[in-house]
């Protein structure tokens, strides 16, 4: 084999490291994250009603949680329901909604950051002769399958069965 095909056999194998990593490593942990922080705006929202609460991360389980078809194994918040149903219809709304606003704040900063950095990215190659963009296309490649897994996640939990947005139509006995 010539040094040509070696190395670029070496590139091959660095990308398909790289995307192997990220997909089963490093993404189930962010989804991880920003399911601690949608959790932490019902917690909140509880907690505003002298309604107690926990919710508890499990960093051994999660890459296995996050390929597990059920929603509630990456991290459900625990609270006393009877207290819960004792709210009237806009405090438990407040409580349902609160995760999946966290949920929009998450969508909207990665948003916001990728058309940012991919607009520094087309100003980059236009005026530089050779740019160093292998940094800014793996934040990318990350953020973007991070951005499509909450996107996932979110209309999951606004359309199932069990997602906040059917559960406070349960309570409110329109299903």
């Amino acid at each position: 084999m010539d040094e040509f095909v070696k190395k670029e056999m070496k590139k091959v194998f660095h990308v398909a490291a790289f995307l192997f990593i990220t997909i089963f490593f490093i993404l189930p942990y962010l989804v991880q994250a920003s399911t601690y922080f949608h959790e932490r705006g019902h917690q909140k929202a509880l907690e505003k009603y002298g309604i107690e609460s926990y919710y508890q991360v499990n960093l051994i389980e999660t890459v296995p949680s996050f390929f597990n078809p059920h929603v509630d194994k990456l991290g459900v918040t625990k609270f006393n329901l009877a207290e819960y149903k004792k709210l009237n219809k806009y405090q438990r709304a407040d409580v349902n909604i609160a995760g999946i606003v966290s949920d929009l704040r998450f969508l909207f900063l990665i948003s916001i950051y990728l058309s940012f950095i991919n607009i520094y990215m087309f100003y980059r190659t236009r005026f530089t002769k050779k740019p160093n963009l292998i940094w800014i296309l793996a934040i990318n490649w990350i953020l973007f399958m991070w951005l499509l897994a909450l996107v996932q996640i979110t209309v999951s939990n606004i359309t199932n069965s069990s997602g906040d947005i059917l559960q406070l139509l349960n309570y409110f006995e329109v299903i």
